[in-house]
């Protein structure tokens, strides 16, 4: 097959015309960012709800050609980085003994150039974040029997108080990884709408109630939802942990109106919310 060695030339400077026109489109983005930095003047380098937003749109937007899960990651890499050059990034990651798969999904969301810290235990995590050592912390879904669920401790309140603010992947990538993890991202900032939320909500009990009970009271009060998990400990009452759909805040009436309903000791708490994985279903 004869080769058109001035077919080829040309083709290849018009993509290195090309490659000159991104750069400078990257560049004059960075500049944006620099801009709305410093209107900000401070306050959280995450916007998660807004991040959720970007990528919907530029994944539902006109076909490049490209996989999904690629623009996606093009597009993590340069928010990612925007997001440092605002302040300072770092990532807690709880992995468990042997499993590199937290860490993967972390460094595919938060950037190759991003500092990460890896750790054993979700308290760990937990704790870097409200001392504010990590700017957000990456931890297993939650289980059943779990001896200490890391979930427990998101329903207080206060601005050094963890909360749910992302779930990992974001941009599902099956032939990128081994294991077939999820994870969720905590963090002390607020999250703010991206559209198509799920919001994860802990109710405490002085006495044994059913998750079945306490689903059809979330359901009576217009919250309706899963139950996820529980955890019984004695002496303290039982904790069960419910995703909804939609965005959830601490403030929200039908929180008082389910506790109210329930009656007792009991409380319903926002432990945080987080943008619907991108799916092009």
């Amino acid at each position: 097959m004869t080769i058109d060695d001035t077919k080829l030339d040309a083709l290849r400077r018009e993509i290195d015309e090309i490659d000159t026109r991104l750069l400078a489109a990257i560049a004059a983005r960075t500049e944006v960012v620099r801009r709305i930095g410093e209107a900000k003047g401070g306050g959280p380098i995450l916007r998660p709800g807004r991040e959720a937003k970007v990528l919907r749109a530029l994944l539902a937007g006109p076909a490049t050609g490209l996989p999904a899960p690629v623009v996606g990651r093009i597009w993590r890499e340069l928010i990612a980085a925007y997001c440092s050059l605002q302040g300072t990034l770092e990532v807690a990651v709880c992995a468990p003994e042997k499993s590199v798969g937290y860490w993967d999904l972390a460094r595919d969301h938060f950037g190759s150039a991003t500092h990460m810290s890896l750790h054993k235990s979700p308290s760990v995590v937990l704790r870097a974040v409200s001392e504010g050592q990590a700017t957000v912390g990456i931890l297993p879904l939650p289980q059943d029997g779990e001896a200490d669920p890391w979930w427990r401790y998101m329903s207080g309140d206060g601005d050094n108080m963890p909360r749910i603010i992302g779930r990992l992947p974001f941009v599902d990538n099956p032939g990128a990884r081994f294991e077939d993890l999820q994870a969720m991202v905590v963090g002390c900032l607020p999250y703010d709408e991206g559209g198509d939320d799920v919001s994860w909500l802990v109710a405490s009990t002085s006495e044994q109630i059913s998750r079945r009970s306490l689903t059809d009271h979330l359901k009576a009060v217009d919250l309706g939802g899963r139950a996820i998990t529980s955890f019984a400990e004695r002496g303290t009452g039982d904790a069960h942990l419910f995703e909804v759909d939609g965005y959830v805040t601490a403030t929200d009436p039908r929180l008082a109106a389910f506790a109210k309903r329930v009656g007792g000791n009991a409380w319903l708490s926002a432990a945080g919310s987080y943008a619907r994985p991108f799916s092009r279903a």
